[in-house]
């Protein structure tokens, strides 16, 4: 067997400049530290203003862990080569380069499912009527179903497993085409990404604000399309790196950064409309209306303006108004009304009497009056 000719110190010092792995590590640290600043400052906002954390919050907390975690096995990644050409990485390196993506791909497929359902959740708390959360049921069973997938079918890809890092046990082990599996697994993600970003544009048009209320309003709860658009870049590195088998831990540089951009932009978007509170502490003017032009929209204004604060209030500070839009009832003639918000459960017999006796004393009075008259 003829042995390859040996490559110039001057050629390996070439190859050795164009590592990627310096680049991949800042923007893995970069963008992971910036999720971690909006997932702190949601926090603060939900401890310091609303004095209430819900179960959104505990999931996107969640979801936060396993971005850091898997920013830590991408640096190790890197460490042990990943972004080097293949020339220049020896096969203990390789391996245990190989062992760090095994664990990194799980960490992203349970982080980033917890991060779909954070979403989800808050959808449900500010579309309360049944009829609009039905889709959201089913989009987060969606979500739960195939990262559940996606956890198993990269987790056991292999048999035995650790012949996904051990390339020695390749030839003998039973393997799934992994090309394949990341294609299916990045489609089926970007699929429910987009399905997450388009829940809210039907039932938010059908409300009677103006215009510009309802763009603002699906601007803010639909910044997920951001994240669709990083899905599709991280498939086409992806397939880049399916066409590059000879110089595997090169291109497997940008597959390691976009992952980590994709996650942790999903956990900031999740974040962004929890912040209103303190966004509107730091600029009053945020808080305001727009003015209309004409009486009839005024009108409109005004009769919606309880129906804005349940949108625009995605702190959960006001629960009087959370919920009351009827994805069904937005057909013109229709009026939509929120919900009236009734005391503790306490305090509601005290309450009950407290308005029959009102209503009793109007009745006498209004009776007094009739005999005098």
């Amino acid at each position: 067997m003829d042995m390859a000719p040996p490559i110039p110190p001057e050629q390996l010092a070439i190859l050795a400049s164009e590592s990627q792995g310096p680049k991949t590590v800042s923007i893995v640290i970069a963008f992971t530290a910036l999720a971690l600043v909006f997932v702190l400052l949601r926090l603060f906002v939900r401890i310091r203003f609303t004095q209430l954390v819900g179960w959104e919050d505990c999931f996107i907390t969640v979801s936060m862990l396993f971005s850091v975690a898997q920013a830590a096995l991408q640096i190790k990644q890197v460490g042990w080569g990943a972004g080097k050409h293949q020339v220049l990485v020896d096969l203990p390196s390789t391996i245990n380069s190989l062992k760090y993506l095994y664990w990194s791909i799980l960490t992203y497929c349970v982080g980033f499912t917890f991060t779909k359902v954070s979403i989800l959740t808050q959808y449900r708390r500010i579309f309360a009527v049944k009829r609009a959360r039905i889709p959201i049921y089913i989009v987060m069973g969606l979500c739960v179903a195939t990262g559940t997938e996606a956890l198993f079918t990269f987790a056991f890809v292999c048999t035995p497993v650790d012949a996904f890092w051990n390339v020695m046990k390749r030839p003998a082990a039973k393997c799934l085409d992994e090309d394949v599996l990341r294609y299916i697994n990045g489609t089926l993600n970007m699929v429910t990404d987009l399905l997450i970003a388009a829940l809210p544009i039907r039932v938010i048009w059908r409300l009677q604000l103006v215009r510009r209320q309802k763009i603002a309003l699906i601007a803010l709860l639909t910044l997920g399309w951001f994240v669709s658009i990083v899905s599709i870049i991280r498939l086409h590195s992806l397939y880049v790196l399916s066409q590059n088998p000879q110089d595997s831990m090169f291109y497997a540089a940008p597959p390691i950064y976009w992952a980590a951009i994709e996650m942790n932009l999903a956990i900031v978007c999740a974040c962004v409309p929890a912040l209103k509170p303190l966004v509107v502490q730091v600029i009053p003017a945020f808080a305001s209306r727009p003015s209309e032009n004409n009486s009839s929209q005024r009108s409109g204004a005004s009769r919606s303006s309880k129906l804005s604060r349940s949108f625009l209030k995605l702190d959960g500070n006001d629960r009087s108004f959370e919920g009351s839009v009827d994805a069904e009832q937005g057909s013109a003639g229709s009026e939509l009304r929120p919900i009236t918000a009734l005391p503790p459960v306490h305090q509601r017999e005290s309450f009950t009497r407290h308005v029959r006796g009102t209503q009793n004393m109007a009745t006498k009075q209004y009776s007094g009056q009739s005999r005098g008259t």
